[in-house]
């Protein structure tokens, strides 16, 4: 059972302090600016050998008030969200959810799966480039230009 970690005032002014966090949330959760889970995102990706611990350090954050979980759940949570979105989703965070893209789009399965193959494509370090075009029978098909592939 996950436990709740609930700040005291003095932490709570300490956090507050950090350029970094926007505000503190029912005295348990720290909500993070947007900038500093991109700035994040990106230390991790071009310094992989850097710590999610590490980062946050960096970041201005005191380890001695935050749970030693904490930055590996909320880097790989941010990196998620950047793998899916974009740098674009830490700019306008209310614009990138599935339930919205799916009400706005009326996305069908099977233009989800070319979703998710896209984005597996074009997340790959070696990614050149795509040609998307209609075949004879009418489907949607996708030429990926990566490793050499034609």
């Amino acid at each position: 059972m996950n436990k709740i970690r609930i700040y005291n005032d003095n932490e709570i002014r300490i956090l507050l302090s950090n350029p970094n966090v926007e505000r503190i949330k029912n005295k348990s959760q720290i909500i993070y600016k947007n900038d500093f889970k991109l700035w994040a995102v990106k230390e991790k990706i071009f310094h992989n050998e850097k710590t999610a611990r590490e980062i946050f350090v960096s970041g201005g954050f005191d380890m001695n008030i935050l749970d030693d979980r904490t930055p590996q759940k909320r880097l790989y949570c941010w990196m998620k969200k950047y793998q899916k979105f974009g740098e674009d989703y830490f700019n306008d965070k209310n614009k990138y959810s599935y339930k919205a893209l799916n009400k706005e789009c009326n996305i069908t399965d099977a233009d989800r799966h070319l979703i998710e193959y896209i984005k597996k494509v074009i997340s790959k370090p070696d990614f050149l480039a795509f040609l998307i075009y209609k075949d004879e029978d009418g489907k949607i098909r996708v030429k990926d230009y990566s490793d050499g592939k034609k």
